[in-house]
This record gives C-alpha cells, sequence and structure tokens, in this order.
C-alpha cells in the first residue's frame, strides 16, 4: 500500500533508500525540495517500507526540480492547471521493477484524486521502455543530469491524463406483437 509519509519524521528511511537505491552517483541525496514535497512510502503488509518517492506540484513551487538541470533550462511544460513531478523513487534491490511499479500506481491515485493534467518525471534508458508502455511520453532530448555523477543519458517524460467519454449505447427499439 503506498501512504504518504511527513518528511522530517521519516528523513533517515528516506535518506537511507536514495543511498542505496543511488549509490554513490547522486550529488546530494537531500536537497531543497525535500521540505516542500509530498513524499509516499510503499508498505508491505507487515507496514515494512519497500520503496520511497516524492511528489513536487506545480500550484506549490515555483519551479520543478527537474527544470533546474542546466541542459534543460529551455525545455517547456505544457500549460496546465496542475502538473506534478516524480522524482527519487527508490526501492529496495531485487524487487525487478514490481515495486517502482507500485509506487507508480499509488501515485497515479494520488494525482487523479487531485485532477492533475500531467506527471513528469525523468528515467534511463533502461526503464524508458517500460514507462513507454504506461502511456509515458518523451518531451525533449536526452541530456546529463548535473544531479547523477555517472553521466548517463537521462530522458524527461510525461503523462497526461484525459478523460475518456464512454458513449452510451443507444437503446434498441423492441417491438412485441
Amino acid at each position: 500500500m503506498v501512504r504518504e509519509i511527513e518528511f522530517n519524521s521519516h528523513r533517515k528511511i528516506i535518506e537511507d533508500f536514495r543511498r542505496a537505491s543511488y549509490g554513490g552517483t547522486i550529488t546530494h541525496v537531500l536537497d531543497e525540495f525535500d521540505d516542500v514535497a509530498h513524499h509516499f512510502a510503499l508498505f508491505d503488509k507487515r507496514d515494512k517500507v519497500l520503496g520511497v518517492t516524492r511528489v513536487l506540484r506545480s500550484d506549490e513551487v515555483k519551479q520543478f526540480e527537474m527544470m533546474r538541470e542546466s541542459q534543460l533550462k529551455d525545455l517547456v511544460l505544457p500549460p496546465a492547471k496542475l502538473s506534478l513531478e516524480l522524482s527519487r523513487a527508490c526501492t529496495i534491490k531485487g524487487s525487478a521493477g514490481i515495486h517502482l511499479l507500485s509506487l507508480c500506481m499509488g501515485i497515479n491515485d494520488y494525482a487523479v484524486k487531485n485532477n492533475a493534467e500531467y506527471l513528469i518525471t525523468k528515467t534511463g534508458k533502461h526503464l524508458l521502455s517500460l514507462y513507454q508502455h504506461f502511456g509515458f511520453t518523451t518531451f525533449g532530448p536526452p541530456f546529463v543530469s548535473d544531479f547523477f555523477e555517472d553521466k548517463r543519458p537521462i530522458y524527461p517524460i510525461m503523462y497526461r491524463w484525459t478523460v475518456v467519454k464512454r458513449e452510451e449505447p443507444e437503446e434498441e427499439e423492441v417491438l412485441v406483437w
């Protein structure tokens, strides 16, 4: 189950997950966005944390973390009443992506409940096809992140929720003789 957690009381867990997940490749384990972000954790049936992530809301921050990347200064987001940025998603090792998927599903529920129009994030090439399978599209060229030392290309991706109106079938006229 994915639940929102308070940053200060879960700071150690969040920091430990990020260190374990990113190793020495991340330049800042915690940053200035953590105090204003909405943090979420994936819990198992025994209340053990299996993963963590954070969400920034466009109605609460002036600029998303991704927009601070030096190579993305000119990247423009589509106009929306509410966009969310998902970042720093980390799960326990050996989960084969299932916990990441569960975290994303929980964030999807949060986004739908809050009427978000877009969810943006970034990913390495190794997870790009998984995100694309679930409807994400790239919205800018790959770039080298300022926040990681390994200099692998990162892809900015987004998901747009659309309301699908189901047409009610016309009632058939039945003649009874």
